[in-house]
């Protein structure tokens, strides 16, 4: 999340924030929150009961951004279609959503929702030292110390024979922690490109858009087409389900950090694996290992220290 947090915050930097009651960015936060772990569940759901990976995928994003597309035409707020607003789309789409969802998709019927959901804590942590590197940010002794701690938090979920329910999964959790690194990769490359100013809806329904388009392209290619056969099952539905929540989650995403800043959505970090957890007991009974507590505990430390401000931080697009 802390990637679609960085491309948002550049995509939308010369928009004015208005004042809003804390109450509002605060309910918008845990909503995604709790939508974004919701989704981790409904992969699961319906890739495990027979959707092809790739086809979810694609279908996914193409209900999502159809949805946003009728309320920005409501709205009269439609994705610009300059080069700058397309490739900014392009890059969003493809892989904050296309190859970050497939990899989901993949890895999701493999291992326990909660353990899924924990890689979403890992972007953060991730993002600092790539921006550090870089130089669009400034080493800090404490945020490296956050840095060591997701490390560890990793750590403890693969290495201990007892944190997973079986060892086949290790391979699969390795998997899924792809996903933070390409919403990393997809942060450094947004604020590299400085995207033009954008709307939340715009922006939403263009990178999903773009990343439909994507994944209709690799889905063709792979041989992977399906459609919506026969009577509506459970995994139909939490296809259907997955496209009303990505268009929330994406619409509410860039609209917090429109309106309360990028700073303050990073808190969504701390709900995204908890909400992850709870569905994945209330859905399918899971019951995590101790290791995987700690786990828990350790990268929610390291998104606190990476979070705290450099005393002389740089500015993201400064370049």
């Amino acid at each position: 999340m802390a990637a679609q947090e960085r491309a948002t915050e550049v995509a939308l930097q010369s928009e004015s924030r208005p004042r809003t009651l804390f109450s509002l960015p605060l309910f918008m936060l845990l909503i995604s929150g709790v939508v974004f772990g919701l989704g981790y569940a409904l992969n699961r759901i319906a890739v495990g009961g027979g959707i092809p990976f790739l086809a979810y995928v694609f279908w996914m994003g193409t209900g999502a951004a159809i949805l946003l597309f009728f309320l920005g035409l409501a709205t009269r707020s439609l994705p610009q279609m300059k080069w700058a607003h397309i490739r900014a789309y392009l890059v969003l789409g493809t892989i904050s959503f296309g190859l970050s969802y497939s990899i989901l998709a993949v890895v999701a019927p493999e291992i326990p929702t909660g353990v899924l959901s924990l890689s979403a804590t890992l972007t953060p942590i991730f993002t600092y030292p790539a921006a550090a590197l870089l130089k669009l940010d400034r080493f800090a002794l404490l945020r490296t110390l956050g840095l060591f701690f997701g490390i560890a938090a990793v750590a403890l979920i693969v290495v201990p024979e007892t944190s997973l329910p079986s060892p086949d999964m290790v391979p699969w959790v390795l998997l899924g922690m792809v996903v933070p690194l390409l919403y990393v990769a997809n942060a450094i490359i947004i604020a590299l490109l400085k995207p033009p100013p954008s709307g939340a809806l715009p922006l939403a329904c263009g990178t999903l858009g773009a990343g439909a388009l994507f994944m209709l392209v690799v889905m063709l290619a792979s041989g992977q087409w399906w459609w919506f056969e026969g009577p509506m099952d459970d995994a139909d539905w939490a296809l259907v389900m997955a496209a009303c929540t990505l268009a929330l989650m994406f619409y509410m995403m860039i609209e917090i950090i429109r309106i309360a800043g990028p700073v303050f959505f990073t808190t969504v970090n701390f709900i995204i694996p908890l909400a992850g957890i709870g569905w994945g007991i209330l859905l399918f009974g899971e019951s995590n290992s101790l290791w995987v507590w700690l786990a828990l505990v350790l990268m929610i430390l390291g998104v606190f220290l990476v979070n705290r401000p450099s005393k002389a931080a740089l500015p993201v697009a400064n370049e």
